[in-house]
């Protein structure tokens, strides 16, 4: 039998996170032109095609790549600047992400796809709110070649919430910006027609309605009008904060995600970010309209509003994506913390072992992120048909020899040390140390000026100095 040619094949222990999430111990997938052509046991693979390139061993665990589906790039800049101090994303994120250049914001995706790729991850979820970076934020995608879900939008309404004492005299308000909602839909039909959501580009298009509070009743109902319009996700922070939960009862008198199906946004379209405050009658609302959930696991930790009831939320039918939100930057981290946090909080609290098994946790980094996002016809598990975005992995360490259980010992056990290699649409990012796409000495000095020029700009505007040590 002739060989048929292809670009790559990547042999290994294949995780196919397929329906059946079958694993194939001694496995090879091969691909031509960015898309898998078929993946099977390695005798009748390799007998069935020639290589131009292999990658992988028989120590090799070879899985789907993995999916950040929520993150915000120019906040990349930030990070412990943040550390001790609530709250902080008005007073230091939003500050650092608003004094950006765009030249600056191209290189916080640089800097973001870096650690992603390291990490093993080929799909972020990007949430831009500031038009004036979006081409160098998509310029910056293109270049490093990750893949991305780019949430397009700008807020158009004022607002304020009288917190605490201030309700004494003070009532919270809200006021549109007349004509914004109009003109900023109207920019994000404009994006998603450049980057269709279900094309076959680098970037897929999405619609950001970002919070409650600074998007208006316009906004939302063009925006889910959109999402539905266009077959894409309408990515909504919801019931983050305390503050989002006063607000909403003030001026709505409902809870936020009350507001949502008051304004008609629950549907599968919707990606509720974080929900961490959500009610037991809001998750039963997202459940009812098919939603999906983006939950960032270490972000709980960092700005210690809330822990989501995660199992709740999956007894309910919700799927369930995991999100770096630029905390780590490393999905092994963001999935042992999914384990640990929940496990603490439910998991100790029923005496239950069953709180979230290992292999629903991975399955929110890849195929469940995959259909939360609407990309799962691309992305998400290794099958024929659907784009080469692959991570391989080193099990050759002691710390993997002596595997029981596949899912419970990645969870456990696997990190971001153990990626050998990233690949997004059969092209090979990042190997064994080396970026293909970036020049890491560049970025470093870029790096370093950006941390340099945010410090400058909020360090002041924290409430006591960062410790010496």
């Amino acid at each position: 039998m002739q060989q048929e040619s292809v670009d790559l094949g990547v042999r290994g222990r294949i995780v196919t996170m397929d329906r059946n999430r079958a694993v194939i111990e001694d496995g090879m997938v091969v691909s031509r032109g960015g898309r898998i052509l078929a993946v099977g046991p390695r005798q009748e693979i390799a007998s069935r095609y020639r290589c131009e390139q292999v990658l992988g061993d028989e120590h090799a665990i070879i899985m789907p790549g993995f999916i950040d589906a929520h993150t915000h790039c120019t906040q990349c800049f930030v990070r412990s600047l943040t550390s001790g101090e609530l709250p902080m994303i008005p007073r230091l994120y939003s500050p650092a992400q608003r004094s950006l250049n765009a030249e600056q914001a191209g290189t916080t995706v640089r800097l973001l796809a870096a650690q992603l790729l390291r990490s093993g991850i080929t799909t972020m979820c990007e949430g831009t709110l500031n038009p004036a970076h979006e081409p160098a934020i998509v310029a910056a995608i293109e270049e490093t070649g990750i893949r991305c879900v780019m949430a397009r939008g700008a807020a158009d309404q004022d607002f304020h919430h009288a917190a605490l004492y201030s309700q004494i005299a003070d009532r919270s308000w809200y006021k549109a910006r007349e004509g914004e909602a109009e003109r900023e839909l109207a920019a994000t039909e404009e994006f998603l027609r450049r980057h269709p959501p279900r094309g076959d580009g680098l970037i897929r298009g999405s619609v950001n309605v970002s919070a409650l509070m600074n998007f208006s009743e316009a906004y939302f109902r063009g925006g889910a009008e959109l999402a539905r319009r266009h077959d894409t996700t309408i990515q909504v922070h919801i019931g983050r904060d305390r503050e989002e939960v006063e607000f909403c009862l003030s001026v709505f008198g409902r809870r936020p995600v009350e507001r949502l199906a008051d304004l008609g946004v629950i549907d599968e379209h919707l990606v509720a970010v974080h929900a961490v405050l959500a009610s037991e009658k809001e998750i039963e609302l997202l459940a009812r309209g098919h939603a999906g959930l983006a939950h960032s696991p270490v972000e709980c930790v960092a700005n210690l509003n809330a822990i989501p009831n995660l199992p709740r939320f999956r007894a309910a039918g919700i799927r369930v994506a995991l999100g770096c939100d630029n905390q780590a930057n490393d999905i092994f981290v963001n999935m042992r913390a999914a384990w640990l946090i929940h496990g603490v909080k439910w998991g100790i609290a029923g005496y239950d072992a069953d709180f979230l098994a290992a292999g629903d946790i991975i399955d929110m980094a890849t195929i469940e992120a995959a259909s939360v996002l609407r990309i799962d016809d691309i992305a998400g598990s290794l099958e024929p048909g659907k784009a080469a975005d692959i991570v391989v992995l080193d099990g050759s360490g002691p710390h993997l020899m002596s595997m029981q259980h596949l899912s419970s010992e990645l969870l456990r056990y696997a990190s971001r040390a153990e990626v050998t290699s990233t690949i997004v649409a059969g092209k090979v990012l990042y190997s064994n140390g080396a970026f293909t796409t970036i020049d890491i000495d560049r970025l470093r000095g870029e790096a370093l000026a950006g941390r340099d020029h945010v410090r400058e700009i909020v360090a002041g505007r924290r409430y006591k100095p960062l410790p010496q040590w």
